[in-house]
């Protein structure tokens, strides 16, 4: 695969995207009814809560055999991780962000 010739013009991926739209959407009081909703209305307590039951599963998943459990466990943490970006007021742009910017002073170093 072709690696782009300037990063920064990569396009977000259109699922993500649509993803992050939605849960911005739940935090409407105008938003359906829905999970997202109620997770909001529940505070970010409830949402770091979920996120961590959701942890715990993929680290118990990460033990045992099945690919497929383990990638499904890891879906729901980063939902719920998105989630508990977006209850907060931010987008998981800000935290590439510094991903980004730590990954650049590693590279200087070296």
């Amino acid at each position: 695969m072709e690696t782009p010739k300037n990063p920064e013009t990569v396009k977000d991926f259109p699922f993500l995207k649509k993803m992050e739209d939605k849960l911005e959407k739940g935090k409407r009081p105008d938003a359906p009814e829905g999970k997202i909703k109620r997770y909001y209305q529940r505070g970010t307590s409830q949402i770091a809560k979920k996120m961590g039951e959701e942890s715990v599963e993929m680290v118990i998943a990460s033990e045992q055999g099945s690919d497929e459990n383990f990638l499904e466990e890891a879906a729901d943490v980063f939902f719920y991780y998105l989630m508990a970006i977006h209850a907060r007021g931010f987008k998981l742009r800000d935290v590439l962000k510094i991903l980004k910017r730590r990954y650049k002073k590693k590279q200087k170093k070296h």
